[in-house]
């Protein structure tokens, strides 16, 4: 079973990865597949995910850190 950390690097990695990926596509027509509602729900929701993850992050650090016995 992978460990905390592996599996936190993993996120961390995918989350820059799309980072990347849409900074690329910053100047991008999103328009062109979708209208502008659908495309500002896209963006929603990968905001909201990001935010979840890092969330989820910051949690499973301060659980470690507790079971570990540091404050």
């Amino acid at each position: 079973m992978p460990s905390v950390t592996t599996i936190t690097s993993g996120i961390n990695y995918a989350l820059a990865f799309l980072a990347v990926l849409l900074a690329g596509l910053q100047g991008f027509d999103w328009l062109a597949f979708f209208d502008a509602e659908t495309a500002l729900k896209v963006v929603a929701g990968l905001n909201l995910l990001g935010l979840t993850v890092k969330a989820w992050i910051a949690t499973a650090e301060q659980m470690a850190k507790q079971m570990k016995g540091g404050s």
